[in-house]
């Protein structure tokens, strides 16, 4: 059986899905098995998704937020969608749109500098 689950709380997917595709700007920006995009994240809006997940560890802290607005989807900056909000931008986000490119076997990101992301 199959189903599509559409929501910004990571919390509940990890109970539910096998694997996650990741949107951002109406379009895929990261997919891959639950396990893997949970413990590393192969693009920045995903690991800021994560980040902002709250921890009962760390009651009394200041939650994460991603920087920034989400784009007005009529007017979406050319390169990346992201590179607005990302702490990794740089010139080449500002001016291409990075494919979606597999980055390891069942996984793909939608980001120049994915590598930075994975290992970092």
């Amino acid at each position: 059986m199959g189903l599509i689950l559409i929501t910004h709380d990571l919390g509940v997917v990890a109970d539910v899905a096998d694997k996650i595709a990741v949107m951002y700007a109406g379009r895929i920006v990261e997919t891959a098995p639950v396990r893997d995009l949970y413990r590393a994240p192969a693009h920045p809006y995903t690991r800021g998704l994560l980040d902002s997940i709250p921890c009962l560890d760390h009651k009394g802290r200041e939650l994460y937020a991603i920087k920034g607005l989400p784009p007005n989807l009529t007017a979406i900056p050319p390169g990346c969608p992201f590179h607005p909000r990302c702490p990794l931008a740089q010139d080449i986000c500002r001016a291409e749109l990075p494919p979606l490119a597999e980055v390891a076997p069942g996984r793909t990101s939608a980001c120049h500098f994915w590598k930075e992301t994975l290992h970092g």
